[in-house]
């Protein structure tokens, strides 16, 4: 079925002869600030990529306006923390304006926008840590984002916000191996059951073959604010010296597949069978496993033929997906940087080093999709977009910190070939809110609101439910409106009955009075009894 499903994608997308891709250095429109940092984010709340640099003496930012041309702009500020390592942005306060995580070989810091956008404010902390990729997500899922800074000499750094954007190093927050040589997080729903994993990507020097400081690990979370490792048991513990891995729906199956590039032994492709186990067939995907010693590893449709491609320091720096899990590798004259649309015509961008590297597009067509969080973070971090058309599915997720060290636009891009449109948007927030978008128009960037397009009860037969927050301390909220009054049992793990309730107006139930542990909703809908699990704090 999967090769059936592969053939006819490469039929509707025509990939036999691929879209080429092309890039002009537009470098000159730029202001020449010092370059820390490759930051392609939008800054100012418009929804458009814009060129960010950190250093010692400021933050420079060439915001995009609109027509191609951009307005550059110095904070001067004395940065204590200079991120010579990695950046992640995120809103970290919810204030509209996103923030910075700043990791180099000694500290790590936040910076933060203020109420218009126009200033920043950087908090230091005192601890030691040799950062490496820095990230942003929402790890205890209470709808704010916290930060995980790899540490290449000691444990890793998570840090848990409280609500308010002041963050605190906190080890609970997520619990990984005391181990060095942790060099790029990831976050990503390897296993499709909504919430968001971890892969840590792995490299301590000196160490030799076998040493475990080498491992990869992969913390599957438990959905009950705790992780797991278990890299063996799914095949990702790859232990050369990895730098970083890139996960992507390379065969548009479904799930998350993933590229790791290492310095020893060999790169891999690893392909997922769907329910998160893993295997490794790069020998046929024409990447050649031997081109070693990449740091940086990112990707996009580049295209935009529907294909997510390869975007790495390899020899050659671009991959292009035929579609069929081939790749056909071409030269560029960069090799890595922040990622975004920086002239708003739908096609992936690069900035490096000061350069302004214009993708020179093509016919295809395509779709953006920007997120605002109410539930969930105010970035929609996590969320899991999915578009369905005649080519049948393509998903991405959401994600603050890719690669080994830059920051790539928020917005969620698609590109669908020759497709004349799109069928459905699907949208899966953190929160377990699901929005549904029907007919959107392509060759468009959409801006949705957490909770606009929810589903009607007319749409559960082919959509289903999902229940959030997940644990909840408290309010147990359904994801399908209409609701209203329906009689729910809560049921223990033993099978007991042990609240019979119903549904109010705002479509929820009120679960504090339960014990912490693991239970079921059962509701009857349209004559059909369902259950849904959840987990009490």
């Amino acid at each position: 079925m999967k090769n059936i499903l592969l053939f006819s994608l490469a039929v509707l997308f025509s990939v036999a002869s691929f879209a080429q891709v092309s890039f002009t250095n537009q470098g000159n429109l730029l202001a020449n600030y010092p370059d820390n940092s490759e930051i392609a984010v939008d800054m100012n709340g418009d929804w458009m990529d814009d060129y960010v640099r950190v250093s010692a003496n400021g933050v420079g930012i060439d915001y995009q306006v609109g027509d191609g041309t951009f307005n550059s702009v110095f904070y001067t500020l004395p940065i204590a923390n200079v991120p010579n390592w990695s950046v992640a942005a995120g809103d970290l306060d919810a204030n509209g304006y996103n923030d910075l995580v700043l990791g180099n070989g000694q500290r790590v810091s936040f910076l933060y926008a203020n109420v218009n956008g126009t200033d920043y404010t950087e908090v230091t902390f005192p601890e030691f840590i040799f950062s490496q990729r820095s990230t942003m997500s929402d790890i205890d899922n209470d709808g704010d984002l916290d930060s995980f800074v790899c540490h290449d000499v000691d444990l890793s750094h998570p840090y848990r916000n409280d609500g308010t954007g002041t963050m605190s190093l906190d080890q609970n927050l997520i619990v990984t191996l005391d181990r060095p040589g942790n060099y790029a997080a990831i976050w990503v729903d390897y296993d499709n059951d909504g919430d968001s994993d971890m892969y840590l990507t792995k490299c301590r020097g000196g160490a030799s073959p076998g040493d475990p400081d080498r491992d990869n690990a992969m913390y599957t979370n438990n959905g009950d604010g705790t992780f797991t490792e278990n890299a063996l048991q799914i095949n990702m513990r790859d232990n050369a010296q990895s730098w970083s891995t890139v996960f992507e729906d390379f065969d548009n199956d479904g799930d998350f597949d993933a590229f790791i590039v290492n310095h020893d032994f060999q790169n891999r492709f690893m392909l997922n069978d769907g329910t998160g186990v893993f295997t490794d067939i790069i020998g046929g995907t024409g990447i050649d496993a031997n081109d070693l010693g990449a740091w940086e590893n990112q990707a996009g449709d580049f295209n935009n033929d529907g294909f997510v491609d390869i975007f790495s320091e390899l020899s050659k720096e671009l991959y292009i997906n035929n579609g069929d899990l081939t790749f056909t590798g071409i030269d560029l004259p960069f090799d890595e940087g922040g990622i975004g649309d920086f002239n708003g015509d739908g096609f992936l961008d690069v900035v490096n080093n000061g350069d302004l590297w214009i993708n020179d597009g093509n016919a295809n067509n395509w779709v953006k999709i920007g997120l605002e969080g109410v539930q969930s973070n105010y970035n929609g971090i996590g969320a899991r977009v999915e578009i369905y058309g005649d080519w049948g599915m393509q998903i991405r997720e959401v994600r603050s910190g890719q690669g080994f060290s830059h920051m790539n636009s928020l917005v969620a891009h698609f590109g669908i070939g020759t497709a004349t449109n799109i069928d459905q948007i699907i949208i899966k927030w953190p929160s377990g809110v699901v929005d549904v978008i029907n007919d959107p128009n392509i060759n468009e960037q959409h801006i949705f609101v957490e909770g606009d397009n929810v589903l009607a009860v007319t749409d559960f037969q082919k959509e289903g439910i999902n229940l959030f927050p997940n644990p909840t301390t408290d309010i147990l909220n359904f994801s399908l409106n209409g609701l209203e009054n329906t009689k729910v049992s809560v049921v223990d793990v033993t099978g007991k009955v042990v609240m019979n309730t119903t549904i109010s107006s705002e479509n929820t139930i009120n679960v504090d009075s339960l014990k912490s542990g693991v239970y079921f909703v059962q509701l009857e809908i349209e004559g059909s009894q369902q259950s849904y699990k959840f987990v009490k704090r």
